[in-house]
């Protein structure tokens, strides 16, 4: 029996790829683990990724009936649809707990946090979390608002690239995100550009057939170190 996770997609920057990285880890690792993805963000980010404008109910108003199945080719993955800000985050966090029991990988896609208000108010689903993955573009802002540590939970960083980056660049600030990991005890992945996800939306899922080795190897890799236990 797999372990089970929930990890938390976070981060006080908004436009860093991170709803787009939470679709791709959840529908590639569905190949092979039992998966939900859960969209707790009040835009509807996953959503609109994976269905559209697809109707309620939704997480924020009847969270067991938000649940949508998603079967296509080796693709079979359950999601939890949302629009608006989640009105009663205890109990999300309960039913994603309950969920999380029968699932290998649960992954739990927030809004960007970027306050002490935001933090508090989704503080339910923090707490239950077995990992929290911080998604971060190789840029100062971006890092500086983003590398932080969630108390005792386990963090790995994905240094994520949703458009292109010089080299250069991308390995400086992997370097300085190397150091930020050394010393709070956390992991990283560096992320390639995929033009393929950039294509991804309602109908478009099979784009993950023509993603590179490259990228293939980052999310496995992201995923191998979600799963881990410490």
């Amino acid at each position: 029996m797999y372990y089970v996770l929930v990890a938390t997609f976070s981060g006080s920057k908004g436009g860093t790829g991170k709803t787009a990285l939470a679709v791709s880890l959840s529908i590639m690792a569905s190949g092979s683990l039992r998966s939900l993805l859960v969209d707790a963000s009040a835009e509807g980010g996953v959503t609109a990724y994976v269905f559209g404008d697809a109707p309620g109910p939704y997480l924020s108003e009847d969270p067991e009936g938000s649940l949508r199945s998603v079967s296509l080719g080796d693709i079979r993955l359950t999601v939890a649809v949302n629009r608006g800000p989640l009105l009663w985050p205890e109990r999300v966090a309960a039913k994603v707990r309950e969920w999380a029991e029968s699932h290998a990988l649960t992954i739990v896609d927030l809004p960007a946090l970027t306050d002490v208000d935001a933090v508090e108010r989704y503080m339910p689903l923090l707490e239950l979390t077995d990992a929290v993955l911080i998604v971060a573009e190789p840029n100062p802002a971006s890092l500086e608002a983003s590398l932080y540590r969630f108390g005792e939970k386990r963090v790995v960083v994905a240094l994520n690239q949703p458009r292109p980056y010089p080299k250069s660049l991308v390995d400086h600030y992997a370097r300085v995100v190397a150091s930020w990991c050394k010393s709070a005890g956390a992991e990283y992945v560096v992320v390639p550009y995929e033009p393929a996800v950039s294509r991804m939306g309602p109908g478009l899922l099979r784009v993950f057939d023509f993603t590179s080795s490259e990228f293939d190897a980052a999310v496995a890799k992201l995923i191998h170190l979600l799963l881990r236990k410490r």
